[in-house]
């Protein structure tokens, strides 16, 4: 599995669009902070507290980026034909899938940290200071909303996956991932309205309305470790039927 694991991470790191993802990414992070100085410069008060604490605000907008980061990963090995390539070697279809899903999680995750770092240390550069006090308060909230969030990432991580082996076509998946993302908990919702409550509690704990609440359950640790058996659900349940799928399914 490590050797497998190396050669993925070779590939990936050997493609021009892994590069040019994280600079996009640093990039908006950059843009965002550099639009509140430009208002700081013409009389805006914008500090760090603001703006760092606005990153708990953006943690949502990470539930889409597992269709970045599988699409880096899978990358259409269907069509390309490296899927059979790699079947062809022998290779047990469980490390090929659990591989590419382990290395997609380690480049999600070091990627989500460094973006979130990178922002917060622009806004302590280039926005007006706060308060010691507030900084470290403002680097706990941003903190603990990236424990509450990862779960949830980790989730639709494993939801993309499952949907590139299942369409084989990873472009359709990263459509279908998004639908994912949106569509439960708005059905739910409407459920909720029309038929009873029940549907409405569960939309809750659909993953873009948990990362949503952060700000409302600050430091509430019962509140992070629904978090976490929501996500575990996620993950465990979308690695099974994915795993399972692409045991039987014939490489062509």
């Amino acid at each position: 599995m490590v050797d497998y694991i190396r050669a993925e991470f070779y590939k990936l790191f050997h493609r021009r669009y892994f590069y040019l993802a994280l600079l996009f990414l640093f990039g908006c992070a950059a843009l965002l902070v550099a639009g509140w100085a430009f208002t700081n410069s013409n009389g805006n008060t914008v500090d760090f507290n603001s703006g760092g604490s606005m990153a708990i605000l953006l943690l949502s907008v990470g539930l889409y980026a597992p269709v970045i980061v599988g699409d880096l990963v899978f990358s259409e090995q269907y069509k390309a034909n490296t899927m059979k390539n790699e079947g062809s070697f022998g290779l047990p279809r469980s490390r090929i899938y659990l591989g590419k899903l382990l290395v997609s999680v380690i480049v999600g995750v070091v990627a989500a940290v460094a973006v979130l770092a990178f922002y917060e240390l622009l806004c302590w550069l280039f926005l007006l200071p706060s308060a010691p006090g507030e900084v470290e308060q403002v680097l706990r909230m941003v903190g603990y909303g990236i424990l509450v969030a990862l779960p949830q990432w980790l989730g639709m991580l494993a939801g993309n996956m499952m949907l590139s082996v299942l369409l084989r076509s990873t472009t359709l998946a990263a459509f279908l991932s998004i639908g994912v993302i949106v569509l439960p908990q708005t059905l739910f919702k409407l459920l909720g309205l029309l038929i009873n409550d029940v549907f409405a509690k569960a939309a809750e704990w659909m993953p873009t309305a948990i990362v949503e609440a952060v700000q409302s359950h600050m430091f509430d640790w019962s509140f992070l470790a629904g978090s976490v058996i929501a996500g575990a659900v996620w993950f465990v349940a979308a690695t099974a039927v994915g795993l399972a799928v692409f045991q039987r399914r014939e490489i062509s």
